[in-house]
């Protein structure tokens, strides 16, 4: 969820309110859900005078790693695996995180491990500094659009190697950087 809103989820398989239908409802910024496999799902902005945005995903196979393999790469990782500003949702399939930096925040001096497979989805233009795991800068300048996607595929070697651990700071003194951040185990 990007925004406060106002939906409401059609429930039924052919598309009508049908029983389990919800009133429209409030739905803050940053507001994950989960909808199971067979379940069916629509929902609609039911606002009378704007819009917002929500960020979709479908997971076609279960999880790479069991629930014990994930606990082992954290544990294993050199630096922290707290790799956004806010975990807002966690399950066997994924970790979703807010990652949301002030105009020039950030630390290149306080690495996170990257272990698990992840995707940045922009949903605000930005500018994103990394530094090396020893904040040296320079590794990487990242600029991105509004509804960028970026993904990266992390081996399974990653806990133990610090390359897939950086620093990161805001690239922007005038502008707030804004992205979603979904590992998936």
């Amino acid at each position: 969820q990007v925004g406060d809103g106002l939906h409401q989820i059609i429930s039924s398989k052919d598309g009508s309110a049908g029983d389990s239908a919800a009133m429209p409802t409030a739905v803050a910024d940053k507001h994950v859900f989960w909808v199971d496999s067979g379940q069916p799902f629509c929902c609609i902005n039911a606002h009378a005078t704007h819009e917002y945005r929500q960020v979709c995903w479908e997971f076609k196979h279960p999880p790479r790693h069991s629930d014990a393999e994930v606990k082992e790469l954290f544990e294993h990782a050199v630096y922290s695996t707290d790799v956004g500003t806010a975990l807002l949702f966690e399950n066997a399939y994924c970790r979703v995180w807010d990652f949301f930096l002030e105009p020039g925040a950030g630390d290149l001096g306080t690495p996170h491990h990257h272990v698990l497979d992840y995707c940045f989805v922009y949903v605000a233009a930005g500018r994103l500094l990394g530094s090396h795991h020893d904040g040296t800068p320079g590794l990487f300048d990242s600029v991105n659009e509004d509804n960028d996607v970026t993904w990266f595929d992390i081996p399974d070697s990653a806990a133990t190697d610090v390359t897939y651990a950086h620093g990161g700071k805001n690239g922007y003194d005038d502008r707030p950087m804004r992205e979603y951040l979904v590992e998936l185990k």
